[in-house]
């Protein structure tokens, strides 16, 4: 009776697991399943009118004449971008599950349609850091974004891609280039503050000449590396609040940065304004004559088109005492030299013999 007892009650306890097993693998798919699945099925881009990132943090949206950001005043978006970045939504496979694991910061990215019916929801986590190996290990090196965890199917899972535009940088989805100028196209600059008025233009070999210098003072070509390109590489970080009032931007008293460049026979100048500091930081309001958007800039791009007569002008250096004899010295020689020349020509002259002399001699012989 025993032993009978003994062999059902392991019956019952294989049966018992067999069935908790299956319950639990059709509540939970298997991992291998999930590998190689696409996240968000059924995606089409071309069906995609609106992005909502981080509970509208960053928003997107489609209009008449293109994409535009309006969580930045409606800004103009890049069209490449906003394909590029919404083909990795549309590709996005599981590389892996990550079981246990907690999605980190979480990040929802909705996606809806013209009508304004949702598409398709995803919610982003971490990023995965692939840890450094061989001589970046060895030398203490940190690792690098590889992929990122993602909600699946209430599974965390891991995908190949880092999805660097979905953390809501505006930069991500438009072109934050302001002013591209070439610096070897600008022919003359200028600096206005308050008053005070500081005009540049390029003389020969491109070297700057500053106008209005004294007789003691000469320009510090040290200070001259960014005179032409503080419009070459120019990009935003922001864009101001149109409803910003004048006092707060402070355009009226800002400094005006002008450049004067040679286009074909013709010279046109590009104006631009520098405003004040941003509240709060040390980024500055900008904007320039030719554009409607108020943008706003590091200060380190804002001190390039700050200058003042000071910043470019030091006093005249004076000759070196050595250096003053050295010159005198010079100038000795230089007004010995036709004296000493004259002097070689009359003992020249004496040299030569008389021509009675020279026939006597002749005779002689």
């Amino acid at each position: 009776m025993k032993t009978k007892n003994l062999i059902v009650l392991v019956v019952v306890a294989v049966v018992l697991g067999c069935a908790a097993y299956f319950l639990n693998s059709g509540s939970r798919p298997a991992a291998a399943k999930l590998n190689g699945k696409v996240v968000l099925p059924g995606l089409s881009v071309a069906d995609i009118a609106r992005v909502e990132i981080g509970g509208g943090k960053l928003t997107l949206a489609a209009a008449a004449d293109g994409w535009k950001i309006e969580s930045l005043y409606g800004y103009p978006a890049d069209r490449e971008k906003i394909v590029e970045n919404l083909m990795k939504l549309a590709e996005l496979k599981i590389g892996q599950v990550a079981r246990g694991r907690k999605l980190g910061t979480e990040t929802t990215v909705v996606l809806k349609d013209s009508a304004g019916k949702e598409l398709a929801s995803l919610k982003l986590g971490d990023k995965h850091m692939k840890k450094p190996s061989g001589q970046a290990a060895a030398y203490g090196g940190g690792g690098y974004p590889d992929g990122r965890y993602a909600a699946f199917e209430g599974e965390t899972v891991l995908v190949k891609d880092e999805l660097d535009a979905f953390d809501g940088d505006v930069k991500k989805w438009c072109n934050p280039r302001i002013a591209s100028i070439p610096s070897s196209d600008v022919t003359a600059v200028s600096y206005r503050q308050g008053k005070e008025l500081v005009e540049l233009e390029k003389g020969t070999n491109s070297t700057w000449v500053l106008k209005g210098l004294g007789p003691k003072e000469e320009l510090d070509t040290s200070k001259t590396y960014s005179l032409d390109s503080a419009l070459s590489y120019l990009d935003f970080n922001s864009i101001a609040d149109p409803k910003l009032a004048e006092a707060e931007l402070g355009f009226a008293t800002g400094a005006v940065y002008t450049v004067t460049v040679k286009e074909g026979s013709n010279t046109v100048n590009h104006v631009a304004t520098v405003g004040n500091k941003v509240k709060g930081g040390s980024d500055r309001y900008f904007k320039l004559d030719d554009g409607k958007w108020v943008f706003v800039i590091s200060s380190y791009s804002a001190e390039s088109m700050m200058k003042t007569r000071k910043d470019l002008v030091k006093a005249k250096e004076e000759p070196k005492k050595a250096e003053v004899k050295e010159e005198a010295k010079k100038d000795e020689v230089k007004k010995a030299e036709p004296k000493q020349a004259e002097a070689k020509k009359e003992a020249a002259k004496k040299e030569e013999p008389k021509k009675g002399e020279s026939k006597k001699d002749d005779a002689k012989k």
